[in-house]
């Protein structure tokens, strides 16, 4: 398995073990109740996403000397709160069930009956039907948490200052279309405190943006008849921070400090022929068109403290980032200064 194809299985996971559970059903409900269904269930993978790819940009504060190379594969993982593993249905207009609550899709694989009724609207008569809830895939999940892992290359430029580059070439098989690139800056500012610059402590400015697509074709195992069936995830996320590293013979030890943030989107595109029997028996049939439009945000402060033990040019390193969904990383690199 090549490190793209990894990528979207450890980003795009939760959204295959959904494709193949049939929980498109969940569109036969009333657009309404189903846009709520879909928000609430999606929400962890969406917003763990934006965390667990945004973390490991470095694991020093020290920058590359001009044209010095940090090649380093890094998995993140980022822990869902236990109060995002499952989401009230209290508000559900047209469902009803037994059940107090649903499980996202980090919840446990739990099914409940969902009653659906679709009201009369002067062409169709009311029609009701039963559907199974999607199952959480905590289980399924390393740590049930949302993993991410990420390949880059840190080179270092005039200025005392490193580019850190993320970037896979487009990735088209199996009904999967995916990019995935990023771009860092980090920025020495004891470089401006004369003598200081020469202690082991450094401490240095970071920015970074990455961007990643991902389209997937629906079609194929989709319990629902129509055309041009596609899911589509998009992911974008930035970092401003303060990095701070005490840089021993041995061991680093390391921490920032700063506000992070991002975005993401899910789209489920295409025609979706709904299928219902009436209370007279007779087949009734509905078209829905780009039923699913869904965007997910997060930002606030976040504070990492970590350490990197080295071996000639190879290093280990591990980090724990406090924020809304804690992660934890870890990794190695090989370093050319």
């Amino acid at each position: 398995m090549n490190f793209r194809f990894s990528i979207l299985i450890s980003l795009f996971l939760p959204l295959l073990c959904w494709s193949q559970s049939g929980f498109e059903s969940i569109l036969l409900a009333v657009e309404s109740d189903s846009k709520k269904i879909f928000e609430r269930y999606l929400d962890p993978m969406m917003k763990g996403a934006i965390y667990s790819s945004n973390g490991g940009w470095y694991n020093t504060a020290k920058v590359h000397k001009k044209l010095g190379v940090d090649l380093s594969l890094r998995i993140n993982t980022s822990f869902v709160p236990s109060a995002d593993r499952s989401f009230t249905i209290s508000d559900l207009e047209y469902i009803s069930t037994d059940a107090e609550s649903l499980p996202t899709i980090a919840g446990e694989s739990r099914q409940e009956d969902l009653m659906i009724t679709i009201p009369a609207d002067g062409i169709y008569p009311e029609i009701s039907t039963i559907i199974k809830s999607p199952k959480g895939i905590k289980s399924k999940l390393p740590l049930g948490a949302i993993p991410a892992p990420v390949l880059q290359l840190g080179v270092g430029i005039p200025f005392d200052t490193e580019v850190v580059i993320r970037y896979s070439p487009e990735y088209h098989r199996n009904g999967v279309d995916m990019s995935l690139k990023g771009l860092g800056i980090k920025h020495n500012l004891l470089q401006y405190f004369g003598p200081i610059d020469k202690i082991p402590l450094n401490v240095s400015a970071f920015a970074s943006f990455s961007n990643m697509d991902i389209d997937y074709d629906v079609q194929s195992f989709s319990s629902l008849n129509g055309s041009g069936q596609v899911a589509q995830f998009s992911l974008n996320n930035y970092n401003l921070l303060l990095l701070a590293s005490v840089d021993l013979l041995v061991v680093d030890f390391y921490t920032s400090f700063g506000y992070s943030g991002g975005n993401s989107s899910f789209k489920l595109l295409g025609n979706y022929d709904l299928e219902y029997n009436s209370s007279s028996g007779i087949p009734i049939s509905k078209l829905l068109k780009d039923p699913i439009d869904m965007d997910f945000n997060v930002s606030g402060y976040k504070t990492t403290i970590g350490a990197r033990f080295k071996f000639l040019v190879f290093s280990a390193f591990a980090d724990f980032t406090f924020q809304r969904y804690n992660t934890l990383s870890a990794g190695i690199s090989v370093n050319f200064r």
